[in-house]
């Protein structure tokens, strides 16, 4: 009986720990406050100023325009569509596009036509060209034979004067008779009188090959001339021609919008049909592939003291979460000068230069688009964690703090100053 009651009075468990315990959790509870107490004044976290963010083209985005006053007939392209370049994203009515369709008629006509009145004129002034020549070569062989024909004529009465000359001395003599001594100088005087004909002829063939001369060089001046009209009539054709031609026509007074690039539409400023739009009116906006992106922040004005141009930029992605796919980088480019009134206040515009315009997704790289969205955090700066703790207690001291010192009142001034 007794045995059996003293079991029952023994404790199941020990209630107290041993002395070893206690010390050794102590220990690490002092040395865990210990760390944490250095920690808070080595560890530096980054100081960041956070702003929402949209990727847009550096240079913007490219715009559709319409050329002539009409009407939206149908309407082909969306937003965030990925079109090919002169693929149609409008179809406009206007009355403008069948008279254009008519004046291209037109200034095509005419284009043909001054072509062909350019070579008709290039071959008729080559034709007269070579008859001229061929004139201009005949009056030379035919000045060249006067001129040998005078000479031998000359030569022939050189003769005959010498010959008559002896004859007159032999009837002087008395050997010949009268008749037989003039008979030489009749015939020197008719060689004279083919010898003036002779010149006369090659002064006239001279005056001709003049003449056919100044007429070859007013012929070549006035075909330049002609030429040149002709050409700047055809350039002034082919100029309107070429801009007519930029118009894609269908159905005579319908024309159709197309796209300048390959690219993105980001945005459709006409989404019905039936608008009326006028001249150079915008359509909508593409961006067109290859386009480096950047960053647009939109920045808080409480934190504008501490930004500064080329500080590194954090993006969040709302298209990436960064929890799965990891944070982007990007560097302050530039910084607006004046703020602009936004959903949450005064803001200021800034442009960040993406690091990278890709994002690993499940070991691909995905590209980056236009008209992304996410948040931005600007890494001003390194602070202590306590720093941040006695953050509020600086606050509240400054609050406290008493204000700038009182003006002095005039006629304390005045006692001050000595006479």
């Amino acid at each position: 009986m007794s045995t059996r009651s003293s079991r029952d009075s023994q404790p199941f468990l020990d209630q107290d720990p041993p002395p070893w315990a206690v010390r050794a959790l102590a220990s690490i509870l002092l040395l865990l406050f210990a760390a944490g107490a250095v920690a808070v004044f080595v560890v530096q976290v980054p100081e960041t100023v956070t702003a929402s963010f949209v990727l847009e083209p550096v240079r913007g985005a490219d715009p559709v325009r319409v050329l002539h006053r009409g009407t939206v007939a149908e309407v082909r392209g969306a937003e965030a569509q990925a079109v090919a370049k002169d693929a149609v994203l409008f179809v406009l009515a206007s009355e403008e596009v069948g008279d254009r369709v008519s004046e291209r008629q037109t200034v095509s006509a005419r284009l043909s036509g001054g072509r062909g009145r350019l070579t008709n004129e290039r071959s008729r002034f080559d034709n007269q060209q070579r008859a001229d020549e061929q004139e201009q070569r005949r009056l030379e062989q035919r000045l060249a034979t006067l001129d040998r024909q005078a000479q031998i004529k000359e030569q022939q009465r050189a003769l005959l004067q010498e010959v008559a000359t002896r004859k007159q001395r032999e009837f002087e003599a008395g050997v010949v008779s009268w008749l037989d001594a003039n008979r030489p100088k009749l015939e020197v005087d008719q060689l004279e009188g083919e010898i003036e004909a002779l010149r006369a002829e090659s002064a006239d063939a001279k005056n001709a090959l003049a003449r056919l001369t100044f007429e070859i060089a007013s012929s070549r001046a006035a075909f330049a001339e002609t030429e040149r009209g002709i050409a700047e009539d055809l350039a002034a054709d082919k100029t309107r021609k070429d801009v007519l031609d930029r118009d894609v026509r269908r159905d005579g007074n319908a024309m159709t919008i197309a796209a300048p690039c390959s690219g993105t539409v980001v945005k459709l400023h006409i989404r019905q049909p039936g608008a009326v739009v006028d001249e150079n009116d915008l359509l909508a906006e593409i961006v067109c592939d290859g386009e480096p992106l950047q960053a647009e922040l939109m920045l808080p004005e409480r934190g504008m003291a501490l930004v500064r141009l080329g500080q590194p930029v954090k993006l969040l992605y709302d298209a990436f979460p960064y929890e799965r796919y990891g944070v982007q980088y990007a560097t302050l480019r530039w910084l607006s000068p004046a703020s602009t009134v936004g959903a949450s206040g005064s803001e200021f515009r800034g442009f960040a230069d993406l690091d990278a315009a890709t994002v690993g997704v499940r070991g691909l790289e995905r590209a980056v688009l236009p008209g992304m969205t996410g948040r931005a955090a600007i890494v001003v700066g390194r602070r202590s964690l306590a720093s941040y703790a006695i953050e509020p207690v600086r606050q509240l001291r400054e609050s406290l703090s008493s204000g700038p010192p009182a003006a002095v009142r005039p006629e304390q001034s005045s006692s001050r100053v000595s006479p």
